[in-house]
């Protein structure tokens, strides 16, 4: 026996989870090695080379290919504090196969990456961490707010508060986006989803470097010290880039959230905690983009996705399906409770797990439809009716116009063609199919015309999204006009190209206001989420649809390949507000160049239409006025009910009651 073994007393473990796990009598180590050989549990002290004690897996300690060790006291173990208690404050540990030791894959805490961009400890040794400590949860319970309601909202965690104009306490921290919450609630905003917030490693090590800007671009310096008392380590920093976004990287360690987005590293497990207790108190949903590699274990993916929501109270996952299995997700019982999206779901295969309505695709469907025809591209009429009428059934649909991987709302607006040339990849990164229109000119214009028609382009964008049917996704600072100064694959870098600047929301307020204001117009009328599949017929026998598509004619869809005109009536009827029928909904897109006469279909009985939004002058009625006014001396909005000018490239909204 290795005398650095009588550091601990331990026995045979004989309990799932895996992972370090707090027991009755102590605490137990469960890790899976299939093919055996010489293996070893080291416990060492946070931060010492050699390990305070070293277990050896003999067969004893085996049930098929795992291994349980069961710890159940130590020197320090007193009446104030237990094993679980000192492990947690003063080990961190590692397990050794044939003379080579490895991080266990289901380290509930990473020491090692606690500064951005660069390794701590020593030779850049990377080591799990043991966080058993209890959380108040106050009593925190799932929201389940239903997918028609939710009007999500996506975010990088570090570039959401890392710029100085955030004005928050701790800079790009989970901490930091706990400090905004106020801001999500004013936008309207009751769900969040976070790109990678787990132990991905950012330095992407042999990258190629030249061209790379300067915060992306690592370089070798000697060792320094950071910190103070027993959490002083070496900071090593390496040459490479950065890999901003968090996807794609093998030494990832999807049970930890990361420490280098914690204010204190070393507590990145509760701060992550608070913040989710936070968003919570606050009716704010969270859910994690998890992206895993090809060849990941499918049981640590399961294990992994039922600890966020277990040990983290998480709402839901954005997942690759193409690598956790379909199946698996559907049918386990703890994830059929929370919300998942993928890009496609297999109808047969969900009917015959059941669903509870929490089931989403996230695709580029309704962006790329919709992008096509903001830009007045032939032939996209049909498509985009179809999208933008389209439920949430059996499966919901999540529709953006933007998302983090192409262009902003702005660049949508600013640019014909990325320029990627910052990524030091010569611009042959990023997708070349954006789909966009730089209104004339490309890129930052002081031209009023350009930007009086951007402004009216994005707009019309936010219309397109918010007004649909579906959840709609907003990408974080596209309300306030956020650039990424036409990059759509900024993937690398880690500056003001992808840090939010704040100043935007006072220097841009126009746009902030109108999106909160489109927020609030689709929270008012349940008829624009109605959560169900719309049937295009009479179905409560009222002698109206529940939707129909109209053209310049009322009820004559105009479907031809050079028609740029649509109009989508939804009939109050149909929905329930405060136990009244809504108001019906009259949506007219004018993608033309020129303005059009658009014919306003009949309403039954004594309802008249009211304007309530125009998008060309930024006319948004919070009180909506009638569009034929009675009795009145004063000018009317329209010469009557019957016909409305709509000007080019602009959305009109009618309300109607």
């Amino acid at each position: 026996m290795d005398k650095t073994e009588k550091l601990f007393r331990y026995k045979q473990g004989d309990t799932l989870p895996f992972g370090v796990t707090k027991v009755a009598d102590g605490v137990q180590f469960a890790v899976s090695i299939p093919k055996g050989g010489d293996c070893y549990l080291n416990i060492y002290k946070t931060g010492q080379k050699r390990p305070s004690c070293r277990i050896r897996l003999s067969r004893e300690y085996r049930r098929g290919s795992v291994y349980f060790v069961k710890i159940t006291d130590c020197p320090d173990t007193d009446d104030q504090h237990t094993v679980a208690d000192i492990l947690s404050r003063d080990y961190e540990y590692m397990y050794e196969v044939d003379g080579r030791e490895f991080v266990d894959p289901y380290a509930a805490v990473i020491h090692g990456r606690e500064r951005w961009g660069r390794r701590t400890g020593e030779g850049n040794r990377i080591r799990g961490g043991i966080s058993l400590e209890s959380f108040d949860w106050q009593d925190d319970s799932p929201l389940s707010i239903p997918f028609s309601d939710m009007i999500l909202y996506q975010l990088h965690v570090r570039g959401f508060t890392r710029h100085a104009s955030s004005k928050v306490a701790h800079r790009g921290s989970f901490d930091g986006l706990r400090e905004k919450i106020p801001y999500l609630k004013e936008l309207g905003i009751n769900a969040v989803l976070l790109l990678p917030c787990y132990e991905f490693d950012e330095i992407q090590i042999g990258a190629k470097v030249h061209g790379a800007p300067k915060q992306a671009a690592g370089k070798t310096t000697d060792s320094v010290a950071v910190g103070a008392g027993k959490h002083k380590e070496n900071v090593v920093q390496e040459k490479g880039k950065i890999n901003y976004w968090g996807y794609g990287q093998s030494e990832t360690y999807y049970y930890a959230p990361k420490a280098a987005y914690a204010a204190d590293p070393h507590q990145a497990g509760v701060e992550f905690k608070t913040l989710v207790r936070s968003l919570h108190q606050a009716g704010i949903e969270i859910l994690l983009d998890i992206y895993f590699m090809p060849g990941t274990n499918v049981c640590l993916m399961e294990d992994c996705l039922r600890n966020w929501v277990l040990e983290y109270h998480v709402d839901g996952f954005r997942v690759n399906q193409e690598v956790m299995p379909s199946q698996m997700l559907v049918s386990d019982p703890i994830l059929s409770g929370v919300k998942l999206l993928t890009d496609y779901w297999n109808r047969e295969l969900v009917a015959g797990a059941g669903n509870n309505g929490l089931l989403a695709e996230y695709n580029e469907g309704f962006m790329n439809c919709a992008r096509r025809y903001l830009k007045s591209d032939e032939g996209q009429v049909e498509g985009f009716s179809g999208f933008f009428r389209r439920g949430s059934g059996q499966i919901a649909n999540i529709n953006f116009m933007t998302y983090v991987n192409g262009f902003t709302m702005m660049d949508l607006v600013s640019y014909d063609v990325k320029h990627n040339e910052e990524n030091g990849e010569g611009n042959q990164d990023g997708t070349e199919y954006n789909y966009s229109w730089n209104c004339g000119i490309e890129g930052k214009s002081r031209k009023k015309y350009i930007l009086s028609r951007r402004m009216c382009q994005i707009r019309n964008a936010f219309a397109m999204m918010l007004l649909a049917q579906g959840t709609p996704m907003l990408l974080a600072g596209d309300e306030f006009g956020n650039s990424q100064e036409g990059n759509n694959n900024p993937y690398c870098q880690d500056n003001e190209i992808t840090w939010l600047d704040w100043r935007m929301t006072s220097m841009r307020a126009g746009i902030l206001e109108y999106v909160k204001k489109l927020i609030a117009f689709r929270k008012e009328h349940p008829v624009l989420h109605q959560g169900r599949e719309l049937y295009m017929f009479d179905s409560l026998s009222c002698g109206m649809p529940d939707v129909s598509i109209h053209g310049t004619q009322a009820w004559r869809a105009d479907f031809s390949y050079y028609s740029r005109m649509l109009a989508v009536l939804l009939y109050g009827d149909y929905q329930q507000k405060a136990g009244k029928p809504d108001d019906s909904i009259y949506i007219i897109f004018n993608m033309y160049w020129e303005p059009k006469s658009f014919d306003l279909p009949n309403l039954p009985g004594e309802r008249e239409w009211y304007p309530a939004i125009e998008t060309y002058g930024n006319t948004f009625s919070t009180v909506p006025q009638p569009v034929r006014k009675k009795r009145s001396h004063k000018k009317p909005s329209l010469e009557s009910q019957k016909k409305t000018i709509v000007p080019p490239r602009s959305v009109v909204v009618f309300v109607g009651r």
